[in-house]
């Protein structure tokens, strides 16, 4: 367990407060970072409460409970509040996730320097807000307990190690402030350990972005239908959380064995049968995670480019190439 002493912390609050310019917005948005930072437990167990019982089976939630969440309670109460009110549109949305397939995950967790791509394009993420690809000291990565997990108590997914905070001032702040999440420091190695296992049961890999992590990508959680609030949230709510990986899933009708593995493991409830009892592909609900492929036993599904001018995938090496020329 990180423990770190009262210089680290100071260190790492004032690394946070240069993240954000020095105006009103940038100050509100500070007093919303430290929030969500230093209390992401109770942060997200209201995000997940305000949808709860609008799903097809409600659970019982785990509130965190402690002196220190009892005094933000109300605090972090509004700041979700003030999040959930832009969740529904792409222009409005601040808290929100690109998807990605598992070798552009890689490439993230074994950065070699520092990324700055600036803001991405709307055919990578479509949203207005929060969507800048700057990663500071890349290669400090920390692994946290998925909160979404924790939040649904006995009933949530294991193992829950699977959260992966990239960079500066993120890792500090995570480590620093929230003992809950059990976080530590891992080496690139580590990390890519933990995607691939979290691959090959299925999860999707998604690189996270949020209007106070400064608008950058901070995070990349591997997350499951079932626990996962942003998931949860775009399949049962239509809010669009999560931007497709680039790549839509197709199935090979003449090697299709029709067995439904497939529909199983869909993540986001793309995969349906037809009048005739087919398996078949919704490609506005596809996002391209890859649960599909690994799932099919007959080879039967295949990722296939969107028109790149449309839906582009979040590729480093491919975008650090076009910023070079």
């Amino acid at each position: 367990m990180y423990n770190p002493d009262p210089e680290d912390r100071k260190k790492s609050q004032r690394a946070l407060a240069k993240a954000f310019p020095r105006n009103e917005e940038g100050f509100k948005n500070l007093l919303h970072a430290q929030l969500y930072f230093a209390y992401i437990p109770l942060y997200v167990y209201y995000m997940r409460e305000s949808f709860n019982n609008y799903l097809p089976e409600p659970d019982v939630l785990v509130k965190p409970r402690g002196i220190e969440f009892d005094v933000v309670d109300e605090l972090v109460k509004t700041a979700v509040n003030e999040c959930n009110r832009g969740a529904g549109s792409l222009m409005t949305n601040t808290y929100h996730a690109k998807v990605l397939r598992l070798e552009d995950a890689e490439q993230i967790v074994t950065l070699t320097e520092d990324l700055n791509l600036g803001e991405l394009p709307k055919t990578i993420m479509p949203y207005e807000i929060a969507k800048s690809a700057i990663i500071e000291a890349a290669d400090r990565i920390a692994v946290i307990d998925c909160v979404c997990r924790n939040t649904r108590g006995e009933k949530g997914c294991q193992p829950r190690d699977v959260c992966i905070v990239i960079g500066e001032p993120w890792v500090s702040w995570c480590l620093d402030r929230d003992r809950y999440l059990n976080g530590h420091i891992v080496t690139q190695e580590e990390a890519l350990k933990i995607l691939r296992e979290c691959h090959e049961r299925g999860n999707v890999h998604a690189a996270f972005f949020k209007d106070i992590a400064a608008g950058r990508l901070y995070s990349i959680c591997n997350c499951c239908p079932c626990c996962c609030t942003a998931l949860l949230s775009q399949n049962y709510l239509t809010a669009p959380m999560m931007a497709g990986s680039g790549y839509i899933a197709k199935i090979n009708a003449e090697k299709c064995i029709n067995c439904g593995l497939c529909e199983k493991k869909c993540n986001f409830l793309a995969i349906y049968r037809d009048k005739d009892n087919k398996v078949q592909v919704n490609e506005d609900l596809c996002r391209g995670c890859e649960a599909c492929l690994l799932a099919c036993k007959n080879d039967a599904i295949s990722l296939e480019l969107v028109d790149a001018s449309v839906l582009a995938p979040l590729d480093i090496k491919a975008l650090k190439a076009q910023l070079n020329g």
